[in-house]
């Protein structure tokens, strides 16, 4: 009887604590590969974000109404972390543009590395919450941006910009890696972070103001383009877990800074599956009858009578 009672309990906290504890096991996993083809220092890095943000979800799974300042506070930290230590101290660049450069240099650095692990390996599991959760330009229009500061209707994604705006990316870049390489010259390189953010920010606030909140992310960033042909297929999403509770108010589409329509999916009992979606759980919190959560599948349960 002890026996079966403890295993409950096991089972019990399993599924309770079962999105954190993947986490955690995921990013270990993916710090000592890193480890074993580069330096350790990568695994001490993939580890410690892999616990920040376990611990954030057990925080947010026993006080749901830190949902949002958990996950910024997290978001802060480590894109704060990643942009200002590793690349403008250490100069190790992360945009899109440095992977051609490391490329034709024939060298591995962080803009390959977070393309692999954040763009190609994550999103099979969590989808685009590299976005919500450790992006430093994401980080940065979350707090200047506004859906109220559209003065037009906001656009929708396009996938034809979105493309053309990556292939244009990869001639620009490929064109400079040719000509005058950023990858070998480490104050050039620290012009080109700075430079390359800036100019994302810059018109990332132009774009909001003509296109609505998180204008650039969803219109333009390069590797969202990337991360949404898998993100579809990930393991984790913003599920409806108690459908037949939608009061049809629509505050989750409101808070969506993708403009996603939230409310459909929950009336179609459907999961979230927009390839923009970044995981960010406004429209969890938004909802004021705990409707939606991060789950791997639709709870058995969960019918609405037709």
């Amino acid at each position: 009887m002890n026996y079966e009672r403890g295993l409950l309990n096991k089972m019990h906290f399993f599924r309770k604590y079962k999105t954190p504890l993947i986490t955690l096991t995921i990013f270990t996993c993916i710090g000592l590969i890193v480890w074993i083809f580069l330096d350790i220092r990568y695994f001490v890095l993939f580890v410690c974000i892999g616990l920040s943000d376990s611990g954030t979800r057990i925080i947010i799974e026993k006080y749901p109404k830190l949902l949002q300042l958990s996950r910024r506070c997290l978001q802060l930290g480590i894109a704060g972390f990643l942009f200002g230590w590793l690349s403008l101290y250490i100069g190790v660049n992360f945009q899109f543009p440095e992977i051609f450069f490391d490329i034709y240099t024939g060298i591995v650095s962080g803009a390959l590395i977070q393309l692999l692990v954040a763009r190609i390996i994550l999103p099979f599991f969590f989808g685009n919450a590299f976005c919500s959760r450790a992006c430093w330009t994401g980080a940065f229009f979350e707090l200047t941006n506004s859906k109220t500061s559209c003065k037009r209707t906001p656009k929708k994604r396009s996938n034809f910009i979105a493309w053309g705006y990556l292939i244009f990316i990869v001639v620009f870049s490929l064109f400079f890696a040719f000509f005058r390489n950023p990858a070998v010259n480490l104050e050039l390189r620290r012009g080109w972070i700075i430079g390359e953010f800036l100019f994302i920010i810059t018109s990332g606030l132009i774009l909001a103001l003509i296109w609505g909140s998180r204008a650039y992310c969803r219109m333009l960033c390069p590797f969202l383009t990337i991360s949404g042909l898998i993100s579809p297929y990930s393991i984790f999403k913003i599920t409806p877990v108690k459908a037949e509770e939608c009061s049809s108010c629509n505050l989750c589409n409101q808070a969506c800074p993708m403009l996603i329509d939230v409310m459909s999916c929950v009336h179609n009992n459907q999961r979230i599956n927009n390839r923009t979606c970044i995981l960010c759980e406004r429209c969890v919190s938004s909802c004021p009858n705990d409707v939606l959560k991060i789950a791997d599948k639709i709870p058995r349960n969960n019918q609405i009578e037709k």
